[in-house]
């Protein structure tokens, strides 16, 4: 019973933190899209003085601009807080066919498989 309540109790905690945090996310929406558009700015600056030289084979220079098209991709949110696909390989046959399932109702590009393909997207992968 203890573990329950004490269950219960991080539970909500996480969710009121969760709230929280959504709620000043939402207050403030207007200056993190300034910022998110100074960090892109600067970001886009960087690349470009480093991406010639990567593009000659400059190991330094290519892993500069690839961190810089990291932080770009996370900074505009293209990468996601979890991954998108698992894969549990213990239950893998490689001698069958192998299908997957997109749920819509938590990824974004399964909402859209969904509008795209009806309610159940199921296809083999070869």
């Amino acid at each position: 019973v203890e573990m329950t309540v004490a269950r219960q109790g991080v539970a909500t905690a996480h969710g009121d933190v969760k709230k929280i945090l959504g709620d000043l996310a939402n207050k403030h929406i207007e200056e993190a899209a300034n910022l998110r558009a100074l960090l892109n700015l600067r970001y886009e600056r960087l690349f470009h003085s480093y991406f010639d030289q990567a593009v000659a084979g400059d190991n330094e220079a290519a892993k500069t601009v690839m961190g810089i098209l990291d932080r770009m991709a996370k900074i505009n949110g293209l990468i996601p807080d979890k991954s998108l696909v698992t894969v549990d390989q213990r239950a893998m046959k490689f001698n069958e066919p192998v299908t997957f399932t997109i749920d819509g109702d938590h990824t974004p590009m399964g909402e859209l498989a969904k509008r795209v393909y009806g309610e159940t997207v199921s296809s083999p992968v070869n």
